[in-house]
């Protein structure tokens, strides 16, 4: 596991990883697939805030995931470009006083981040700790598979109710109360349902077009295992709606 600094005055971090589901990050380290990286947000924020997975240490196609309009400084974007790369995944994000630069140091942190350091005892423990396993990884409906003649069918995943940033935005916005049924986890199982929430993505695959660019207020909705379930079941070849959905259990 690593501790990796990152200037939010250089890259937005959040609007790329709001658009992509992986970017690919100047390698500064033999980075293998599966390493852990924590993403301290220098500058004015100086917190870590997001865990991300190495899913390819050594990008070696040209394919690389970088779109310009996300780099603050055009100088810095031009060195980024060059050398070797590490594609990294989303994997959750954090926001929280408890891993600011102050609190690190309290759990053994020595001066500053100022380039990738290896995780050890304490503080990797302490960072962990206020971090999902992997927020993106929840099965969702659209990932259950049908058995067809013994055959596994493929159904599409919708990504934008796996990523995390999205989700967070969402769920910062409505709570984890289910907007259909009203259930909230904390309250019916106690510490164990505490922020457990599925988000569902109002606007079918479908009608999604390129450069669709998901509001997490107005496009995604908390709601609990089963209502996604039927959400995403069809009737007479149409979709229930959210206010449909409330109208039969009021019925």
């Amino acid at each position: 596991m690593w501790l990796v600094p990152a200037n939010p005055d250089e890259y937005d971090l959040e609007r790329a990883f709001s658009h992509f589901q992986a970017l690919d990050w100047k390698r500064s380290y033999n980075y293998e697939n599966g390493d852990i990286l924590f993403l301290y947000v220098s500058g004015s924020v100086k917190k870590v805030m997001y865990k991300v997975e190495v899913i390819d240490g050594l990008v070696h196609s040209n394919d690389t995931v970088y779109d310009q309009s996300f780099w603050l400084d055009t100088d810095k974007y031009s060195q980024a470009i060059e050398g070797e790369k590490t594609r990294i995944r989303l994997v959750d994000v954090a926001d929280k006083d408890d891993l600011t630069l102050p609190r690190l140091r309290e759990r053994g942190l020595r001066g500053n981040i100022q380039g990738s350091m290896k995780l050890t005892g304490e503080l990797r423990d302490y960072i962990m700790s206020h971090f999902a396993n992997d927020v993106s990884s929840v099965t969702y409906p659209d990932d259950l598979p049908d058995l067809w003649e013994g055959e596994r069918k493929t159904i599409t995943v919708n990504a934008y109710e796996r990523n995390p940033i999205a989700r967070q935005q969402c769920i910062d916005h409505y709570g984890v109360e289910c907007q259909v049924c009203r259930i909230n986890f904390e309250e019916t199982y106690g510490e164990l349902g505490r922020d457990f929430i599925h988000v569902h993505h109002i606007t079918p695959l479908h009608k999604v077009k390129e450069g669709y660019v998901v509001d997490p207020r107005t496009d995604l909705i908390p709601v609990c295992p089963n209502c996604h379930a039927m959400l995403h079941r069809k009737e007479n070849g149409k979709y229930l709606t959210l206010e449909g959905m409330k109208e039969r259990l009021e019925v």
